[in-house]
């Protein structure tokens, strides 16, 4: 259990306008922060106010949530990952992200943040979720090899398969209890732990072209599309990667010569969204079931994440470090259009996830803490 943390941390609160006054917190230390203005448990537990001035534009995307979960180490909680289920959302990350780390995740129902604990052992924090209902819930730990399940009611890790402990994970899909992918390719620093499949009773290593695949995306239960290095040779964001069937096969593109790829969404079988950068300069790809089609992206960045923004285009997320922090929106006539998160470029979405049958969408990410940054839920409609 994590009760270590919930006990020195201070909780969230959801956003008001007018602002609701803070909850004094019992805890030690921590803090929360509401819309516009910031209101601060300090150290021993004093209750201090602190009005912080609103954006000079009102951003399209308004912070919802944020904790700073302690102990600090180095003052850096975030989010990386969000999942949209009935009645539910789910945010996922730690705290002390770029140090050892301890995987924390906060589930929204409704208007409330309600904390799901985790159990120990697991440090680093989840950098990838997938879920094949709201009762069987799958994350990876970023660092530590640890794969979580959530039956519905509690989160327990699973046995793990033949990958070194201090491995990495970059990705994961789950389509079914019994059709399990992640994905661990090898970074600056560290491991990767390289594609593992579960079949409901053990894990298997893939080897070949799908080996060492970065991210991936499902079409369908046999439809998958990855990026990585083909067969764990070159960098993560070399090939564009297909598993058919049951093989993993690398796929070049003539329209995609000298793409470097940085992230893939399949929404269907003949609806399949890539990311990335041509000679430095931010792109997307789309497949229509036949072939694919290069398409220019505003900005300088390429995109790090997408999501359907319920009417038939896609949020993409490229954050340029440049104020104001953004999130693009490409329309389903392919027009684009700047929503803004907020005038600090240091508040950042970092993944989305859309309600379905709505155009709202949930983001994950950080904002600014008194300290350092605070794990962050964002809403757009």
């Amino acid at each position: 259990m994590i009760s270590d943390h919930r006990m020195t941390r201070g909780r969230a609160a959801l956003m008001r306008a007018p602002v609701r006054a803070a909850r004094r917190s019992a805890l030690a230390a921590g803090c929360f922060m509401l819309a516009a203005s910031c209101c601060v448990v300090a150290a021993g537990g004093a209750a201090a106010a602190t009005v912080v001035r609103p954006p000079t534009a009102a951003p399209s995307w308004s912070l919802r949530l944020a904790i700073q979960y302690l102990p600090p180490g180095t003052n850096h909680s975030q989010y990386d990952a969000v999942l949209v289920e009935p009645g539910a959302t789910w945010f996922f990350g730690g705290s002390n992200i770029g140090g050892r780390g301890k995987p924390e995740t906060e589930q929204l129902r409704g208007e409330r943040p309600v904390p799901v604990p985790l159990p120990s052992g697991p440090h680093s924090w989840i950098t990838a979720v997938s879920a094949t209902s709201a009762s069987d819930i799958w994350a990876v730990t970023y660092l530590g090899g640890s794969v979580l399940r959530f039956d519905g009611k509690t989160w327990a890790v699973q046995p793990r398969g033949r990958w070194a402990a201090g491995t990495r994970f970059t990705g994961i899909i789950a389509i079914s209890p019994a059709n399990v992918w992640v994905f661990g390719t090898t970074g600056d620093r560290h491991l990767g732990a390289g594609t593992w499949h579960f079949n409901g009773k053990a894990w298997s290593r893939v080897r070949g072209p799908g080996g060492d695949v970065y991210q991936a995306s499902e079409a369908s239960s046999d439809d998958l599309w990855g990026i990585g290095a083909a067969g764990g040779a070159g960098r993560p964001d070399d090939e564009l990667l297909h598993l058919s069937g049951s093989s993993w096969h690398v796929v070049r593109p003539a329209a995609l010569v000298g793409f470097r790829y940085s992230h893939v969404l399949a929404l269907s079988t003949a609806d399949v969204w890539v990311a990335g950068s041509v000679s430095g300069k931010p792109e997307l790809a789309h497949f229509d079931g036949r072939g694919w089609t290069a398409l220019r992206t505003p900005g300088t960045v390429a995109a790090t994440g997408m999501c359907r923004d319920g009417s038939g285009g896609l949020w993409v997320i490229a954050n340029s470090g440049k104020s104001p922090s953004v999130v693009l929106d490409r329309t389903a006539a392919g027009t684009w259009h700047t929503s803004v998160v907020s005038s600090d470029p240091a508040n950042e979405v970092l993944a989305c996830a859309l309600v379905p049958g709505t155009a709202t969408a949930w983001g994950a990410g950080l904002a600014v803490a008194p300290q350092g940054s605070a794990a962050a839920g964002y809403r757009y409609g």
